[in-house]
């Protein structure tokens, strides 16, 4: 399992350096602007990305994914501002995989600079575009993903072998199963 969620955090620390390394920096000291003491300052919420979480447990489980796993923030993936994610494994006592959905306020092509992931096939998602991606350091296609353009941003669905399990399907048409049962709850 170790080597399972290092590998999700690295697409999830790739992703978060690429959306990390585009911030400018300032220099210096900052300077305030009016008296602090008469003036009021509110910081706005910016928009946040979709919480996986909140698909409903009836979709997880006719997918075939079992709720009774549910982890939200796994591998640690909300302590990357604008991203949020959920994981599942799959269903039944002899399950070999786990599904990760993550979903961020990026784009698909920001995603695409990551050198974590291998380019697939362009798909389409019910009429979503879509993008079959592997991971680079995968030789033995041991996982896939897919992302989905989500709107303003992507969900990205992470399906990873389990452990010494054996695997008992391909990776690439368990998780694309996945996302089309699971994409009428992502958001337009």
């Amino acid at each position: 399992m170790r080597l399972v969620g290092g590998r999700l955090l690295a697409v999830v620390c790739a992703s978060a350096l690429v959306l990390t390394g585009c911030g400018g920096s300032t220099q210096g000291s900052p300077v305030a602007s009016g008296d602090a003491s008469t003036e009021s300052t509110t910081m706005a919420a910016g928009p946040e990305p979709f919480d996986p979480c909140t698909i409903p447990k009836s979709a997880v489980t006719a997918s075939g994914l079992d709720v009774s796993t549910e982890r939200p923030d796994f591998a640690g993936i909300t302590t990357y501002p604008g991203w949020k994610g959920c994981t599942w494994d799959g269903a039944g006592p002899s399950s070999w995989y786990y599904v990760a959905v993550l979903s961020s306020l990026e784009s698909i092509d920001d995603l695409l600079l990551s050198p974590s992931f291998v380019r697939g096939v362009d798909l389409k998602v019910s009429g979503r575009t879509a993008i079959q991606l592997r991971h680079a350091d995968d030789m033995q296609f041991l996982g896939c993903a897919v992302a989905l353009d989500a709107g303003d941003g992507l969900i990205v669905l992470d399906l990873q072998k389990k452990g010494s399990r054996d695997l008992d399907g391909e990776p690439c048409t368990e998780v694309n199963r996945h996302a089309v049962d699971l994409e009428p709850f992502f958001p337009a």
